[in-house]
Order: C-alpha cells, then structure tokens, then sequence
C-alpha cells in the first residue's frame, strides 16, 4: 500500500509528465507560427521543451527522448525511417555505444586499483605537499581522460585519499581533508576532456550536428587544447588557493612517504588481461589523437588513416578482444554481455533526440535560428564572442548546480552554437572552443546531491560539511568560471 509521501511524490511526478507530453504533442496546436518560425519549427520547439521539461522535472531521460523522438514523427516533422536514421546513423552516437563498452571492460578489470597508487613511488613527492596534491590530482584527470569515468575514478580515489591521509595524521574534521576530497572529485572532470570517449559524447553530438548544419566540422584539437587548459589551471589555481589564499596548514602531508602505505610491489603489478585490455584501449586513443596531427589531405599517410574512422576503430578493437581467449580456453570478453551492460541507454536516446532538434534550430528551414539571433543581437552587441562564452559557462554552471545541468547544456548548445557558427564563418572566433565552456560548465557540478549523479559521493562524506561547500566550495566554483570564461574567450580567438 502506498504511503502518503509516496502518493504525493507520484503525484508531483505524474504532473510532470502530463506537462511534458502535452508540450510535445499539444504545443503546436496552441502556439501558431510567429516570429518567422514555421508550423515543423513550431513543433520542433514544443517537443525539445517538452522533453527539456520531463528530464529536469523527473530526472528520467530515457522515456522522454523516445516520446520526443515520436512526438516529431508524428508531427510531420520527418518520417519514421528518417527519425531513426538520424538518430542510429549518427556517428556520434555511434560512438557512445562502442567507447561505453570498451571502457566498461577496461574498468572492470581493476587496472586503474594499480596504475594509480604506482605514480605516487616518486621520491620527488616526500615532503612536498603541493607536489603531492598536484600530482595526484593531474593523474586523475589523465586516467579518467583516457580510460574510465568520473563516478568509478571517484569511488577508487576516495579510499586512497583516505589511506594518504591517515597515514599522514590528517584529520577527518580539517579542511585539509575537505580540499583533498574536493580536489579529487574536481580532477575526475578530466572524463570530459577528450573528444572522442566519455558521456560528453552526448554534448558533442548535439555541437557536430549543429555545426554540419552550417557547413562546418568539430574541431577535436581545438576542443582538446581548451579543455585541458581549463582542467590544469584550474587545478593549478586551486592548489594555490589551499596554500596561499585560504592558508590551509600543509605540514601533515611532508610525512607522505609511499612505502608506509603497506603496499606491495607484487600489488601493483598488472596481470596478462589487463595489459592486453589497457594496452588496446590505449592503441584506439593514439590512433585518434594521431588523427590530430595527420591533415595533410595530399600524402599516402593521410589516406591510409583517413579509411577508418572514429567509430570503426573501437568496432575493429572490440572485435579483436572478443576473438581472443584466455589461457583457459574462454573469451577474452564477453562482446555481447558487456554491450547489454555498459551502454547508457538514456544518454544515447537523449542524445539522439537533442542532436535532431539541435539541428532544426540550427537549419534557416524552419525560422527558429533566424528568430533567436533577431531577439539576441542587441544582447551580444559588437563583443558577441567574449558574451557569448560568459553567458555560455556562467549559466551551465550555475543551473547544473541546481539541478542536473546535462539537459540544461543541450539547450544552451542549441541556442549559442548557431550564433558562433556565424562568427566562425565570418572568420572571427574557432566554434568548438565553445563546446568545452558549455560541457565542462555543465559539469562542474557539486554544490547540491541534484547537480549530478555522482555529487552525493562528495557531498554525504562525513567530512565534507555544508559550510565548507558554500565557501570554499563557492569560491572555487567561481575560480572555474572565471578560468573557462578566460580560457575559452582567448582560445576562440586564437585557433579561428
């Protein structure tokens, strides 16, 4: 039997839905064509609030990206066949599928448990705090870049940090302890750097598709550069920050000494699946980040890298693994177990259904581009790119500390990118570095349990108090948007 907060919660929640829905399939029978947006803009528009509503308002994404998704077939907006062919025959989405299994695979076989604590051996460490704290914190967000996510990072990390920490006498009631913990969490935002793996895949769909509606392509270097740039000063900032601004006492750390933390060599050493999975996890990322630097169209080179693209290197490397067998006899991978579960569903349907509506925002077909730019012209004046940005970090960072910012950077992306297409085509700014402000804005999550799912792993530490959070948590929140706001600005500039 239900109780009364359950009745209400179901209550609240069936509200929701019953908004939701009728936005997606009622909104274009109350609103009629203004502003030069057509009757299929119209229906575009009822459908992506819909679905930005339901996912704020209920926390699902999975349901309401298929109903949206529905919504615009129904509405006349593309065939059935069409829809599915723009969601499934995205290479983006492709994507998503491939690197969620792969990396699954990876993480589960514990060799991050290994690699991480083997970086810590270095005797530059002893008796230097800062290097410490710096040096812990750019391994993390290397290993989470390349192999693994935010959440697993997180939950691996945390008892190292701990172990450090009561090694070197630091107390759980310190702020000593709080920063170290928030400096962790903060490096797992190295997840979200690289352009070709992590659940910022969703993001980057939405931007390709957006961009490809302009004649334009994703620039993967550029977005590399920026979001790199802002994790390290970031980081370096923040370490400054517990030294020299806030003055927290140090001295605990100089007892640091890796061979007090009871570790074995034997320990650290990695057995024959997990070198065999790191290292062609590994071979996948180089052969990608190579493509960074082979763009001479006219050599053989070019044209041997150029026949697999980003998405068939982890088909080709899956397939590879799932040959294999083990001493035993048995596969190396479980190919179809691991795709069953390692792939996020929700965030492949909501990022299907944003990048199809991203695109008709982003197309003159339907007006909704033409009106968005007409009411934010006089806003972004003659310094539009510098506003732009500003508008871009500051709103994804505060509302996805309100409530999950995913959604709320799938809009901005939808809004803000056909406005920076223009300028890219105009010959002023680079388009994408816009991307790492919106994604890595959306991102910096950790001021409430709602920001994003994995924030109640920092925020229900016993150390981690509420006054801790809405001051030097504040503070560094800000240090975050200043330094994207920064970074991106110039870097927009610079790589156009």
């Amino acid at each position: 039997m239900f109780t009364t907060s359950a009745k209400s919660k179901n209550t609240f929640y069936y509200f929701w839905v019953v908004v939701s829905i009728f936005f997606m399939f009622g909104f274009r029978f109350i609103v009629k064509p203004f502003g030069g947006i057509n009757e299929l803009g119209i229906t575009v528009l009822g459908t992506f609030f819909g679905v930005l509503i339901a996912t704020i308002a209920t926390g699902e994404v999975f349901w309401p990206s298929l109903l949206g998704m529905f919504s615009l077939v129904w509405g006349e907006f593309d065939t059935g066949s069409g829809i599915l062919i723009a969601w499934f025959g995205n290479t983006s989405i492709q994507q998503i599928i491939w690197v969620m299994a792969l990396a699954g695979a990876v993480a589960d076989s514990g060799v991050f448990n290994l690699l991480v604590p083997k970086l810590l051996k270095f005797k530059f460490l002893n008796g230097h705090p800062l290097r410490l704290l710096f040096t812990l914190f750019m391994t993390i967000v290397a290993f989470t870049a390349l192999f693994i996510t935010p959440t697993l990072m997180i939950v691996l990390m945390f008892p190292l940090v701990d172990s450090i920490a009561e090694m070197c006498g630091v107390e759980k009631n310190s702020d000593l302890k709080r920063v170290m913990l928030l400096g962790t969490y903060l490096a797992a935002m190295g997840s979200y750097a690289l352009p070709f793996r992590g659940i910022h895949l969703s993001s980057i769909a939405i931007i390709s598709g957006i961009m490809a509606e302009n004649g334009l392509q994703f620039d993967n270097a550029a977005y590399l550069i920026t979001t790199l740039s802002i994790l390290t000063i970031l980081l370096v900032l923040y370490v400054i920050f517990i030294r020299y601004v806030w003055k927290i006492d140090l001295t605990p750390l100089k007892e640091f000494r890796f061979s007090k933390m009871n570790i074995r060599e034997e320990d650290l050493k990695l057995n024959s699946r997990q070198k065999v999975l790191l290292g062609f996890m590994t071979v996948a990322i180089v052969y990608l980040l190579a493509g960074l630097f082979i763009t001479d169209k006219g050599t053989v080179l070019f044209s041997y890298y150029s026949r697999i693209d980003n998405v068939w290197i982890w088909i080709s490397v899956y397939a590879v693994l799932s040959i294999l067998r083990t001493k035993e006899g048995e596969p190396f991978i479980n190919g179809t177990k691991i795709l069953q579960s390692k792939t996020m569903w929700g965030i492949i349907t909501v990022a299907g259904l944003f990048t199809i509506c991203g695109r008709a925002i982003a197309s003159d077909a339907y007006g909704i581009k033409p009106a968005i730019m007409g009411v934010l012209a006089p806003v972004l004046g003659s310094n539009s790119w510098p506003i732009l940005v500003i508008i871009s970090v500051v709103l994804s960072a505060t509302f996805t500390n309100i409530t999950n910012g995913m959604p709320v950077s799938f809009t901005i992306n939808a809004i803000a990118f056909p406005i920076a297409c223009q300028m890219q085509k105009a010959g002023m700014v680079n388009a994408t570095v816009l991307a790492a402000a919106s994604i890595l804005g959306a991102m910096c999550a950790f001021m409430t349990n709602g920001s994003i799912a994995y924030a109640p792993l920092l925020l229900e530490r016993e150390e981690i108090t509420t006054k801790f959070i809405w001051t030097k948590g504040l503070v560094t929140l800000g240090i975050f948007i200043v330094v994207a706001c920064v970074i991106c600005i110039t870097f927009g500039f610079l790589l156009a």
